[in-house]
């Protein structure tokens, strides 16, 4: 079936593959005051970044607020960048 609302059926795509959960926290969308925001993985002010349902997650508004455009940081034992968020 091709979708007519192509931004709507990847928004139904990616909330139902996270079973309506935020996909950082676990938190339940339905218990939540506000609907959860669509994140992208890999932030869209990245040159990599891209809109295909692989880049992103359901986010609860903390979590989305809370990652930003933050991908990595500093493992203080090795100094080496690491992830810092995986939804999967």
């Amino acid at each position: 079936m091709v979708c007519l609302f192509p931004p709507y059926c990847t928004r139904k795509l990616v909330r139902e593959r996270a079973k309506y959960l935020c996909e950082y926290c676990h938190a339940l969308e339905e218990a939540s005051a506000a609907l959860f925001a669509i994140d992208h993985i890999i932030p869209q002010s990245f040159p990599n970044s891209s809109d295909e349902p692989d880049n992103l997650a359901l986010a609860c508004q903390r979590c989305n607020g809370y990652r930003y455009n933050f991908t990595t940081g500093i493992d203080p034992e090795t100094g080496k960048n690491f992830p810092l968020f995986n939804p999967r």
